[in-house]
């Protein structure tokens, strides 16, 4: 008896330590699902926010159109709430949530309602809770045969009577240890690899999240390239056809000069988009210097108006920039530049570009019609795409301008 009885205590021991093992590891398995579910609720409120920002805003309301496009951006279904809606239930096996988008009552909806799949990596502790569910039941079961075997085992010996009955029983008690130990030692490998698959799961959900971020990412770039470079390119191409009406009956030479300068405008933007296609940034700005790209924009943009143009260009100072930090410097020159001949009309105007110790200052001024910048937030992509780029770089843009006192763009950039 007092055999059976060391034997009964060590299996409750053994037991409770399991089942502390098995409620520490649901746990934990319940607080990563929670976090991971935060996380990826939190990652697609961030691109719906980045997603948002890069659609042009509406007039009125947001169109079908556009709530497909922010749809489609972010991969979840997204449903635009009247003001005061309730928020519709999220489905079954989905995470859902609402956005603010910051838009008035008047230009956009403030509210979005938003639900995208679960991710398969999610529903591990599912199948997790269930195995270790199924690991406590037969734990129990052994537990409850183990112990009857004990119970019954010793009874039976001593009816028999025989003279070797404390050698088989201590033998029975012995392998009945053995068996448990090898049990416990299952149970133990089991955890650890339930922990391990639980650390790749989660290793993998944070490798899927950054990939869909930088894919999002070179969407919002590709379209601010592409509204900073090519759109310019295009609508400077439409004033040079603008301007030669006038010129065809009076002045046919010039006419056809500027006629050949909206052939080479519209072809260097097919190269352009060659260039967009296989992923790479516009060769002509690579080859050529700071300066010469400035004197590039001018052409194009000016579309056969006079322009007084007076350039100062440190190449020094040019060649303190990394050659991608110096793309993205020109394509903030050259929205500057746009804005100036197509909003302000400007006649006269003057970029200049200079260091000074560990900084490097762009300007860009004007005499054009000039503007309200508090009023013009939120109104296009141009300033906005300024603002990115300044930031991507490090950088700081400061845009002075009143009515009717021109436009001055400044652009101070770190360097080492």
């Amino acid at each position: 008896m007092p055999s059976l009885a060391r034997l009964l205590v060590l299996s409750a021991v053994l037991l409770g330590l399991f089942l502390a093992a098995v409620l520490a590891a649901q746990g934990w398995l319940r607080r990563q699902d929670e976090r991971l579910r935060a996380e990826a609720v939190a990652t697609r409120r961030a691109q719906l926010q980045a997603a948002a920002a890069l659609l042009p805003p509406a007039p009125a309301a947001w169109t079908e159109r556009q709530r497909a496009q922010l749809a489609d951006m972010i991969e979840a279904a997204v449903t635009v709430l009247a003001p005061g809606a309730p928020a519709p239930a999220v489905p079954a096996g989905q995470l859902g949530f609402v956005a603010e988008l910051g838009g008035s009552s008047v230009t956009a909806p403030d509210r979005v309602a938003v639900s995208f799949a679960l991710p398969p990596l999610l529903r591990l502790p599912l199948i997790h809770h269930r195995t270790w569910a199924f690991l406590l039941v037969l734990a129990l079961a052994i537990m409850l045969l183990f112990v009857a075997l004990a119970t019954l085992g010793p009874r039976q010996v001593g009816a028999a009577g025989d003279s070797r009955t404390p050698w088989r029983a201590s033998k029975r008690e012995m392998g009945s240890l053995e068996q448990l130990a090898k049990v416990s030692a299952a149970q133990s490998t089991a955890l650890a690899a339930a922990r391990d698959v639980q650390q790749r799961t989660e290793q993998d959900l944070l490798l899927n999240q950054r990939l869909l971020n930088q894919s999002l990412e070179q969407k919002i770039r590709l379209g601010r390239d592409l509204h900073d470079g090519l759109i310019q390119s295009l609508y400077a191409a439409g004033l040079t056809l603008e301007s030669i009406r006038p010129l065809i009956a009076e002045q046919p030479a010039e006419a056809d000069r500027r006629l050949e300068q909206c052939l080479g405008q519209l072809n260097n933007a097919i190269r352009d988009v060659r260039d967009y296609i296989t992923g790479l940034a516009p060769n002509e700005l690579r080859r050529l210097s700071f300066g010469a790209a400035i004197e590039l924009f001018i052409r194009e943009l000016r579309a056969g108006r006079e322009v007084e143009f007076r350039p100062t260009i440190d190449e020094d100072a040019a060649a303190a920039l990394p050659p991608d930090r110096t793309l993205e410097v020109l394509q903030i020159a050259r929205e500057a530049i746009s804005n100036s001949l197509r909003h302000g009309g400007a006649t006269r105007l003057s970029v200049r570009l200079h260091r000074s110790g560990d900084e490097v200052g762009l300007l860009v001024q004007d005499n054009g019609a000039g503007f309200e910048p508090a009023s013009r937030a939120g109104a296009g992509h141009g300033l906005g795409n300024m603002q990115a780029r300044a930031a991507h770089l490090g950088a700081v843009l400061r845009i002075d301008s009143r009515p009717g006192d021109g436009t001055r763009v400044v652009l101070t950039i770190p360097v080492t």
